[in-house]
């Protein structure tokens, strides 16, 4: 009996919560837009991606250099070593800028 009695006042609550949550959307989602929330992070996201066209190149051919001069002053052991960093390094600068361009366009998409 109690079980019943649980399970019945969960369906319950849950099913409130569903209900309040669809009409919340509803009454809310004009609001949203508008806000000087969503306001701020589209002039933040776009203030971080033209940052991040800049800096991630500069830092990257930065270390792709310090990579160079150390493979160049080690032993054939560790050129191995140097290679795949240097490898690792310009795929992740790469990768780092194409998400920039992503995050650019979605934000486009937006406005």
């Amino acid at each position: 009996m109690i079980k019943k009695i649980i399970n019945f006042t969960r369906v319950v609550i849950s099913s409130s919560l569903l209900i309040f949550f669809i009409f919340l959307n509803k009454i809310y989602a004009s609001n949203i837009a508008n806000s000087q929330l969503s306001k701020g992070l589209d002039n933040l996201l776009k203030d971080l991606t033209s940052w991040a066209y800049k800096v991630i190149p500069a830092i990257g051919t930065v270390l792709i250099i310090y990579f160079f001069i150390r493979r160049g002053s080690s032993d054939e052991m560790d050129i191995k070593k140097w290679d795949n960093r240097i490898k690792t390094c310009v795929i992740s600068a790469v990768g780092a800028v194409l998400g920039a361009v992503i995050i650019d366009l979605a934000i486009g998409y937006f406005q």
